[in-house]
């Protein structure tokens, strides 16, 4: 009888580390920060399959790490954009409104 073994190539760690710091910026643990490091773990990690894909596997995951990524800067971006606005709007109000000019 003759055994066959699987021969994957293991799951890059950076990848990995891709995937769970961009999952952690999206849900707010880490925002902003996570989702950067998240973009950067997740390139490198494309590269270096690319390079030597018979060592390495997970493009799939670290692209997904590089796409949740870029969600959450934007998540922060229009959250951002939100907080000014809603800073504008209310606050000139209230000090009007303290000052008796209405």
């Amino acid at each position: 009888m003759k055994q066959e073994f699987s021969t994957q190539a293991p799951t890059h760690s950076l990848a990995i580390v891709s995937l769970v710091l961009s999952i952690l910026g999206l849900i707010g643990f880490l925002p902003l920060v996570g989702s950067i490091g998240g973009i950067i773990s997740g390139r490198i990690a494309q590269q270096e399959i690319a390079q030597n894909p018979h060592l390495h596997s997970g493009d799939g995951m670290a692209r997904a790490g590089v796409i949740l990524g870029w969600i959450g800067i934007a998540i922060a971006i229009l959250g951002a954009c939100l907080a000014v606005l809603i800073f504008m709007l209310f606050v000139p109000f209230s000090f009007m409104a303290s000052s008796g000019a209405m």
